[in-house]
């Protein structure tokens, strides 16, 4: 069996002025079964981009948002599968702030995001540390706050 693709992201931990991490919600099919996850904003980068590159067209797609940021912050490796296809993903985060006001709810920009991307949120830290519900990365609670400190 082959082994599984890398897929490599750019991501962004964005917070507002009140340290609430925005994630997005996610559905999907895993292992034929519906899949719910929440992950930060961004996406996979093109061969030609950089993780941070990548990063900043993510938020600009899925959020009409345009911030400064810093990093990489975090880096987190898996091996996944989503809608039949097996990844090993790198993803690399990248830190940025914003009023809570300022995303703008795209849905993405292709067909398969506008079906997976289900709503945003804002989230305490203490709510990232403490959800029951799949959070991607499964650090992000202690990463974030690692951030405000």
């Amino acid at each position: 069996m082959a082994a599984p693709a890398l897929r490599r992201t750019g991501r962004v931990i964005l917070m507002d002025p009140t340290y609430r991490v925005l994630l997005l919600r996610f559905a999907v099919t895993k292992n034929n079964e519906p899949f719910e996850f929440w992950a930060t904003p961004g996406g996979r980068a093109e061969d030609d981009e950089s993780d941070l590159e990548a990063a900043i067209r993510e938020l600009d797609e899925e959020l009409r948002l345009t911030v400064t940021l810093e990093g990489p912050v975090h880096v987190h490796e898996s091996t996944f599968e989503v809608n039949g296809n097996k990844w090993r993903g790198r993803d690399v985060f990248f830190h940025g702030t914003c009023a809570a006001s300022d995303p703008v709810f795209t849905g993405g920009t292709e067909e398969s995001e506008r079906q997976a991307l289900q709503e945003m949120r804002w989230w305490t830290l203490d709510e990232l540390e403490k959800t029951a519900e799949t959070v991607f990365p499964p650090d992000l609670g202690p990463v974030s706050r690692t951030l405000v400190s």
